[in-house]
């Protein structure tokens, strides 16, 4: 009898990549090699600046990340940001952590709380790699700590839960990350596609063989974003303000892009209480009291959420203020009522909301209206100064 014997051991060296996608947009391009013994990765982003990254992480005996560096440049940054390098070390007592500017270097030390810790940005996808291979090496379910080498959190540690689910995919929610995203891993633990279609996030991440030069994808990257302007936000913050008679009236929110995606029954699910924007939860403050869509409100703030459904979509005004975009409470509403819908001729790239003059009023009338555009769909709700 002749038996075939099949390695099932890890390649010497594999060399595969990333790409992240938000709609019709490329996010970012990853380059990864490695080794049993050695991750090297070579990447540039958008989300929202073009940054530059070289990472490279030291494996122990079981894959586990026992020292880690990364070298940041940010091309069209101040000339004192545009370089930061990370070194993470996980060999002692403690967790070892650097983070270096033209101002100096700082210090960090944590005491291990976690079987496995691993450095891990949201928007940086080959981090998710050593996050699952620490999973893995728990079981079904597992608890990995997570260090924030930038972002919202940055300089600090985080932990996320990890679930395999029936299916071999795994489920990840992290406290850096809002939601829960889904990834599908190949029979070495590789990541073959990661979705965050159930974060906030949204981008669609895919493993791909080949990957063009990552120095001259910045090059050019950085020279557009020279050309059209550096953003500060993937949904910029925004405020449409307008006096509705002797009330000045304020809306802070922020403006996601479509980005080729559909919005209705998409993006927006139906039926699901909607942040009405992007990022922090959309506030509105009147000076004076006012009547909107009908609702009485006194002088003061409020936050404004929508529910969108295939017949229509309705207002909600919320008494709570300051909160995220995720942290909805039905018990703080003010009210609800039905907006006006109507269609757009043309497509709405950016989120808009404004208040303008009623058909007929002047600006600074007694009567306006709430508006509220994107895609090819049209709310409204009429606003009033109240005596």
């Amino acid at each position: 009898m002749l038996l075939t014997l099949v390695a099932c051991s890890t390649p010497r060296e594999e060399r595969y990549g990333f790409v992240a996608v938000l709609g019709n947009d490329t996010t970012s391009v990853e380059q990864v090699t490695r080794t049993p013994s050695r991750i090297v990765v070579d990447a540039v982003e958008r989300s929202p600046r073009v940054t530059r990254r070289h990472w490279d992480a030291e494996l122990g005996s079981d894959g586990g990340v026992r020292r880690w560096s990364m070298d940041t440049y940010i091309p069209n940054a101040s000339p004192d940001q545009q370089h930061l390098h990370h070194t993470a070390d996980f060999t002692g007592k403690a967790i070892a952590l650097t983070r270096a500017t033209a101002a100096g270097t700082r210090r960090f030390a944590y005491v291990k709380q976690y079987a496995s810790t691993v450095p891990w940005n949201e928007f940086v996808y080959s981090t998710y790699e050593p996050l699952f291979d620490a999973a893995r090496r728990q079981g079904a379910t597992a608890r990995v700590g997570q260090y924030f080498f930038e972002g919202w959190d940055e300089g600090h540690i985080g932990f996320a839960m990890i679930e395999r689910l029936p299916d071999g995919a795994y489920s990840l929610r992290s406290t850096g990350l809002a939601g829960s995203g889904l990834a599908r891993l190949d029979s070495l633990g590789r990541m073959v596609s990661y979705s965050g279609a159930g974060t906030t996030e949204k981008q669609e991440v895919r493993r791909v063989s080949y990957v063009p030069d990552i120095d001259s994808l910045t090059t050019r990257l950085a020279a557009d974003e020279r050309r059209t302007g550096v953003p500060s936000a993937l949904s910029p913050a925004d405020t449409a303000r307008a006096a509705v008679g002797s009330a000045i009236v304020t809306i802070a929110y922020s403006r996601p892009a479509r980005r080729g995606r559909t919005l209705l029954g998409g993006l927006i699910p139906y039926d699901q209480v909607w942040r009405t924007g992007a990022n922090a939860a959309t506030q509105l403050t009147t000076s004076e009291p006012i009547s909107l869509d009908g609702i009485a409100l006194r002088a003061g703030s409020y936050t404004l959420w929508t529910l969108p459904s295939k017949t229509g979509v309705d207002l909600i005004v919320n008494g709570e203020t300051g909160q995220w975009g995720t942290a909805y409470r039905s018990s703080a509403d003010v009210a609800r009522k039905p907006m006006t819908v109507d269609s757009l001729p043309e497509n709405v790239e950016r989120f808009t909301i404004r208040v303008e003059p009623d058909k007929g009023a002047r600006s600074g009338a007694a009567k306006a209206r709430l508006v509220m555009e994107w895609g090819r769909f049209r709310w409204s709700a009429e606003m009033r100064r109240r005596e």
